[in-house]
């Protein structure tokens, strides 16, 4: 097996092979580089397909995984594989690694996988370089060279959705903990203790309303039984919810320092 270089894709390119709409500028080195079409899916949204109008860009949502359709359009012979690796600029704003391959036989434009595990939306302009592909000559020809119709020209991107399953559904199986501590699992240390600093104080602040509540019914039970005159009712309100509030605010304050 041998890597083309550039002047080897170059050839096979000029000879009518490989790359159906290459640019010339994408040659470097022993690889071509990929670029971004019209269309991509967001696959955290349903798999929902987007077409581009010329001047739109791509918006990657935090968090949202996609499928960047490249704009070049393919013909991989059969003796020879290609290798897609994502681009180290790409990956350093907040976009996934990318490592896959396209078979042998493959005719068409290719997806892309990526995540945006950044906090931020990342646009990508139509024409963007997206990924890296290496042109490896096999021995010789597959004997099972790929067949079947790619989500791109399909109109829908396959999601094999019988792999997947709800918590309800997994919940049986021991390694499964409960709902709430497997979503607080996804989270950042730092993030978890600061949401069980804000739920206990919730607690606390619930509690002490609920005490200021009975204060304040008490008392007003006891003026209508005359078993204390106004004035000293309002006193022993105020004072109540005043010791309650204080040491709710105390117990959230060193909580958190």
């Amino acid at each position: 097996m041998t890597t083309l270089t550039d002047g080897e894709i170059r050839a096979e390119i000029d000879s009518g092979r490989l790359i159906r709409n290459a640019e010339a500028n994408s040659l470097a080195g022993a690889c071509y580089e990929l670029r971004m079409g019209s269309v991509y899916y967001d696959l955290s949204e349903n798999a929902a397909r987007f077409e581009l109008d010329p001047q739109a860009k791509v918006l990657i949502k935090p968090g949202h995984r996609v499928v960047l359709i490249t704009a070049e359009d393919v013909d991989i012979p059969h003796d020879i594989l290609v290798r897609i690796v994502s681009k180290g600029s790409l990956f350093s704003v907040g976009l996934s690694p990318v490592a896959t391959y396209a078979d042998p036989g493959f005719s068409g434009n290719l997806g892309i996988v990526t995540e945006n595990v950044s906090d931020k939306y990342i646009e990508l302009p139509q024409g963007t370089g997206i990924a890296k592909a290496e042109f490896t000559r096999l021995s010789g020809p597959v004997t099972k060279p790929y067949v079947g119709q790619h989500g791109f020209q399909a109109g829908i991107w396959p999601i094999k959705t019988h792999l997947q399953r709800t918590h309800e559904q997994v919940k049986g199986d021991n390694r499964v903990r409960k709902e709430r501590e497997e979503a607080l699992a996804l989270l950042p240390a730092a993030t978890r203790t600061i949401i069980r600093q804000v739920e206990t104080t919730q607690l606390w602040v619930v509690c002490g309303l609920g005490l200021a509540v009975i204060v304040n019914a008490a008392a007003l039970f006891a003026i209508r039984n005359q078993w204390m005159d106004n004035v000293d009712a309002i006193i022993t309100n105020l004072v109540a919810s005043a010791i309650i509030w204080i040491g709710t605010f105390l117990i959230a304050y060193f909580r958190k320092t």
